[in-house]
């Protein structure tokens, strides 16, 4: 009779555990997809806000705008993942993608410099600057949800986010090529752009109204006796070092959605490879890591996820110089190369946030990912862009861009030695129940 009921007790645990996971993957996928699509139209983008006489070339101001909202991501993580380790995940959870969702859709109808003059680029960097500030617990959020709802295999779960966040991506991809397809290169830059900002603004909503469903997690719910006043100053007083170590782990992947995601359109078409190609074979490298992607956390949850990891970081730093100089010979096919880019990049985007929440414990956990998480992932998306743009064009190199890779990867490579596989979840608050 016991295990009758333990049994249907566990059912029901898994039941909700699917739920809220499907839940909390929103997150993850709102941020990414208004990354990309950003990505994808940067040049249209900055064709619409900043006229050529500003004295910058528009992609490179187009890519500035992106710079800044990245920059208030950090300041958002740390503020959210205060407030959540303080007052809950779920409240910040919710809250954050209403703000967000408007401000994507106000960016899909925000009219031109030619209509309304700088108005026009300073309501941009403005709405940007939100947009980065609410996004900034979004996949930190997730995370936790994940790690704090199965303990027995969180990185599994966590691979089922970054399945979501992946599938969100190649919606993305898949805009650009309709967009690219349907529309003429003018039509593109005129209105065209504007359609994934809308998609992804309603998105944003349908994603709020499900996470009222969220409940607490109970991992969070039990250390309501041990929660800090001040989360934020027992974090950077007593966990320091985990956070340095979360970013330089982060930053590999930040790097990678950099590159591949962001900058490639612009830095290809350079190369006189045909858009739509483009954004065909960046699918396809969006497609390898989501069919990867539960493999490698499933790994990292049977052996070690710092060593999944750390083989990630070596393949990296090994690829990049290869996936560049195939691409400035013109004698690779292109959809293989970014397939290969695709396996590649599975090995750390599988395991790193699990590996990073695991350095923390659950009363600074929200605020230690989300912190360490935003910092690492920001600062490379943000600046890998533009930092391969003047790589290639101050060199005169054009396969100086994977410099930034081999640096990222080798900062990760020496945050993997910090990862640990922690203790059984359960063990602490053992001793808090006796």
């Amino acid at each position: 009779m016991i295990d009758d009921s333990l049994t249907v007790r566990n059912a029901r645990l898994n039941a909700r555990q699917r739920w809220t996971i499907f839940v909390a993957s929103t997150g993850g996928a709102l941020e990414v997809f208004d990354f990309a699509v950003y990505g994808f139209f940067a040049q249209s983008i900055g064709r619409e806000f900043f006229p050529a006489r500003m004295g910058l070339p528009p992609e490179t101001l187009s890519f500035a705008v992106l710079a800044v909202g990245y920059t208030s991501r950090l300041v958002g993580s740390i503020f959210l993942g205060g407030l959540g380790d303080k007052y809950g995940r779920r409240i910040v959870f919710a809250s954050s993608a209403m703000i967000a969702a408007v401000s994507t859709l106000v960016i899909g109808i925000l009219p031109s410099y030619e209509s309304i003059g700088i108005a026009a680029p300073t309501l941009l960097v403005l709405l940007r600057l939100t947009q980065g500030l609410c996004l900034g617990g979004e996949l930190p959020g997730a995370v936790i949800y994940a790690v704090e709802t199965a303990h027995d295999k969180p990185g599994v779960l966590c691979g089922v986010v970054f399945l979501a966040v992946n599938i969100a991506l190649i919606l993305a991809t898949s805009i650009n090529l309709g967009v690219q397809m349907i529309f003429t290169s003018e039509q593109v830059s005129t209105f065209g752009w504007r359609i994934g900002f809308l998609i992804g603004g309603l998105l944003g909503l349908l994603s709020f109204a499900v996470r009222r469903t969220l409940v607490e997690t109970d991992e969070y719910a039990r250390t309501v006796g041990t929660r800090h006043r001040e989360p934020l100053a027992v974090l950077f007083g007593n966990h320091a070092a985990s956070v340095l170590a979360g970013v330089a782990a982060a930053s590999l992947v930040g790097a990678s959605s950099g590159l591949f995601v962001v900058h490639m359109p612009a830095y290809l078409q350079m190369l006189h490879y045909d858009p739509q190609q483009i954004a065909s074979a960046q699918t396809l490298y969006v497609a390898a890591i989501s069919g990867c992607i539960l493999v490698t956390a499933y790994v990292g949850d049977l052996l070690s996820r710092r060593y999944v990891f750390r083989l990630g970081a070596v393949m990296s730093a090994l690829f990049a110089p290869f996936f560049y100089i195939a691409v400035t010979r013109h004698q690779t096919n292109l959809p293989l190369l970014f397939v290969m880019a695709g396996v590649v990049a599975s090995f750390a985007n599988g395991t790193y946030a699990c590996a990073i929440a695991e350095m923390f414990p659950v009363d600074v956990r929200f605020s230690g990912l989300a912190t360490a998480m935003n910092i690492g992932l920001a600062a490379p998306m943000a600046m890998a862009p533009l930092a391969a743009s003047i790589l290639a064009s101050r060199m005169r190199w054009t396969p100086a861009p994977a410099l930034v890779m081999l640096l990222c990867a080798t900062f990760a490579f020496a945050a993997s030695f910090r990862m640990k596989r922690p203790l059984p979840a359960a063990a602490p608050f053992k001793m808090g129940n006796e």
